[in-house]
């Protein structure tokens, strides 16, 4: 049974990230997403799970996306603009990898802890502040109509791949213990903070640069693909292959839909794949 402390925290933190889809983002409306966050927040302080020297780090993220995403507003590139790219990626990278003080793991159910406290904040920050998102369905049917084909290859091309180089040793079909629990948090904080961190900050970033250049956006996509693969390269250069080639496809949806959402949800079918192919 889920600790009572820990259940509350899911459930805000799970508003919060939905509220920023679903709660019209204009007039006092706007600041419900941000309210039960900090809620999240504060069972986490009350528990132990959050000392204040991570209200730093959060404090510090805030603003140096918001700062990035005014100069990338008013296409300002000046040392503002420079300074606050650099903040947003220093401080994404310390808080997804666990590198930086102030955060404990979770103590969920008795025998599971979630350690991806400080990565969830990444995801809530950046999802809320860095680009627009879909408000309605008719976006979502757009989007699916130019990538759907994306996500009928993508799954053959990576599990054939990995069956090649023996990134997948026993083939099985199941769901892992506490299935909900990882279903959650890689769909909430995993997919969603990677995606906007390599696709909606690094590849769109690189992509504008280069705007101009007719090799812009291929370049972008494999250099962010490759970054994705290298970042992944502690599971062996086999996970890393792999995550290098699925950053690829999930850059491709990106790019040819123009909304983020397609990308974590890409991630997160080739994921799910993934590990009910291993159980």
């Amino acid at each position: 049974m889920v600790d009572f402390p820990a259940g509350l925290f899911l459930l805000l933190f799970t508003v919060a990230m939905l509220s920023l889809w679903w709660v019209p983002q204009t007039g006092r409306t706007a600041q419900v997403p941000w309210f039960v966050f900090v809620m999240s927040l504060a069972v986490c302080l009350s528990q132990g799970w959050m000392r204040p020297l991570a209200l730093l780090w959060l404090v510090l993220l805030v603003i140096s996306v918001w700062q990035f995403r005014q100069t990338q507003l008013l296409a300002i590139q000046n040392w503002q603009h420079f300074l606050s790219l650099a903040g947003v990626i220093v401080i994404s990278l310390g808080l997804a990898t666990h590198s930086l003080p102030g955060f404990t793991p979770i103590p969920v159910l008795a025998e599971a802890t979630y350690r991806n406290l400080d990565k969830a904040c990444v995801a809530f920050v950046l999802l809320a502040l860095l680009l627009p998102r879909m408000r309605q369905w008719r976006e979502f049917g757009d989007a699916v109509s130019v990538t759907w084909w994306l996500f009928l290859i993508s799954p053959v091309v990576m599990f054939s791949l990995a069956w090649l180089v023996g990134g997948i040793d026993n083939v099985g079909f199941g769901v892992p213990q506490y299935f909900w629990l990882w279903a959650w948090g890689n769909l909430l904080v995993t997919c969603v903070a990677e995606e906007l961190f390599f696709r909606g900050l690094l590849q769109r970033y690189l992509v504008t640069q280069w705007r101009e250049k007719r090799w812009g956006w291929p370049v972008a996509l494999c250099l962010v693909s490759l970054l994705f693969g290298l970042v992944h390269l502690g599971g062996g250069w086999q996970f890393a292959l792999l995550a290098t080639v699925a950053g690829a496809f999930y850059g491709a949806v990106y790019h040819m839909s123009g909304r983020i959402e397609m990308a974590i949800l890409l991630h997160f079918f080739i994921n799910l794949l993934y590990v009910m192919l291993r159980s």
